[in-house]
């Protein structure tokens, strides 16, 4: 897997960000999903930990409730400031961290 996004990088414009939501970063080496649930912004490796697959639909289209991110395709749920499993097939493994910061209007990365 590649290294996390070098410190500086936008990955998303906050207005591009549903409230609460999610969307897929600007960002090609690896695939970063940035969340979004009132001020909190998180932003994780965007592969569910169970599968492999996604954290969010082919259309960008992430699933997200009561400050929890879901995985489309087996259900699995993540906290999504922390990260942590909150049920479903993945078990104790939580979601890999990508470190930002809320930038004039912008994710960056830390």
């Amino acid at each position: 897997m590649s290294e996390l996004p070098p410190p500086g990088t936008v990955l998303k414009r906050l207005a591009d960000l549903p409230d609460p939501g999610g969307a897929p970063a600007e960002y090609e080496p690896l695939p970063v999903l940035v969340l979004r649930a009132g001020d909190v912004v998180r932003a994780y490796v965007n592969v569910c930990p169970h599968a492999g697959r996604p954290l969010c639909l082919p259309s960008g289209r992430t699933l997200v409730s009561e400050g929890h991110v879901v995985c489309p395709f087996h259900g699995a749920s993540f906290d999504i400031e922390s990260g942590a499993c909150t049920g479903g097939p993945a078990g104790r493994t939580g979601l890999k961290p990508v470190p930002v910061k809320v930038e004039a209007g912008k994710v960056v990365a830390l």
